[in-house]
């Protein structure tokens, strides 16, 4: 079993760091509090698998199927607790942890309305093919595409928190092909399976989306294109411009599209492309990227693209259904097409998934 990501699908693992010190005596732990809660909407449904989190700390994880969490051996204190489900306005409040207590909390979450039709379709970000001021939407210039592109970076936080907690394997059956002689379709050619666990992850910087590998015999160039995870990652943020390009229909369906653009500072091939959320629930169905500068890869490469379409899993929770990859080479002058397509056949969760109650 292979625990090497496919380059479409890097998800990395979480490095906790516990301070040096003591371990607390059971006086000490026996004081410690507890926050134990719910999450609703405020109109009283159930928020299955919402991400609750507490600052300071590293107390971070979903609620159950009913929206009930627990947080428990907090040292007395103030507490910043923070609630994010995709599809609501973010929370915060402020909570006081006293020794050897237990607080209680209910949090309404409110749905998140915004008229995309009044988004502006081109920000000034990413006018004229260019990226010289890259980083996040600023909630003060465009409230509304920075409330959808939140939601976007919430799919990542999720992804990446359902990937640490409760790593999975999924299974990717994969085919390999060309087009046919006389345009009659593609020629696959050859078909294989391979797992992969959720909790790898390969860590984007700008410049380094290529790499020297190495390999049985030297080194080969390796292709490491950025996936969901990285728009959770604030070196990707940093680096990229982003826009709001509009409502695009596939399959008659309409979503919501949010382009990336490398910044023009990058000397070095990246990647540019779209992002796809469902209108209504904001949860992402496809990203789309595709390499910038691949004949600087090498110079029989003329471009290579990847979508990814994702599978929800459980509740506004997703996986990787659907990955095809198109890269185009110039082979005696002419342009050959070589696809790549891989199919989850089916995910297995290592250990149980956040279902039980607190």
């Amino acid at each position: 079993m292979s625990r090497c990501p496919s380059a479409a699908l890097v998800v990395g693992a979480a490095l906790l760091v516990l301070a040096g010190g003591a371990m607390p005596t059971h006086a000490q732990a026996s004081q410690r509090g507890e926050v134990r809660g719910t999450v609703r909407s405020t109109l009283g449904e159930r928020v299955s698998y919402a991400v609750v989190a507490l600052e300071p700390g590293a107390s971070r994880r979903f609620t159950d199927d009913s929206g009930a969490f627990a947080l428990p051996g907090l040292a007395p204190g103030t507490y910043q607790l923070r609630a994010r489900q995709v599809g609501y306005r973010p929370f915060d409040t402020t909570l006081v942890v006293a020794q050897d207590s237990t607080v209680t909390v209910t949090i309404g979450l409110e749905h998140l309305v915004v008229e995309l039709q009044a988004i502006r379709v081109i920000a000034r970000a990413i006018s004229s093919d260019r990226c010289t001021a890259p980083g996040p939407p600023d909630p003060k210039l465009d409230p509304d595409f920075a409330a959808v592109f939140d939601q976007l970076r919430e799919n990542a936080e999720r992804y990446w928190l359902l990937a640490d907690s409760y790593p999975a394997i999924y299974r990717l059956e994969r085919r390999f092909g060309r087009p046919e002689s006389y345009g009659r379709g593609v020629e696959w050619r050859r078909l294989d399976t391979l797992s992969l666990w959720t909790d790898a992850r390969w860590h984007y910087a700008p410049g380094r989306v290529v790499t020297e590998e190495r390999a049985p015999h030297g080194t080969e160039t390796q292709v490491n294109l950025p996936g969901l995870p990285d728009f959770a990652d604030s070196a990707f943020l940093a680096n990229h411009c982003f826009a709001f390009a509009g409502i695009e229909k596939v399959d008659g369906r309409p979503y919501a599209r949010l382009d990336f653009r490398a910044a023009d500072a990058i000397q070095a091939p990246d990647v540019n492309g779209s992002a796809l959320l469902d209108p209504e629930s904001y949860l992402i169905r496809f990203l789309r990227v595709h390499l910038t500068e691949p004949g600087r890869v090498s110079p029989f490469l003329e471009s290579l693209e990847g979508t990814v379409a994702f599978r929800e899993v459980m509740p506004l929770l997703v996986l990787p259904d659907r990955i095809s990859k198109l890269e185009r080479d110039y082979d005696g002058g002419q342009i050959v097409r070589n696809f790549e397509e891989q199919r989850m056949v089916g995910f297995t969760f290592v250990r149980s998934p956040p279902t039980e109650h607190p």
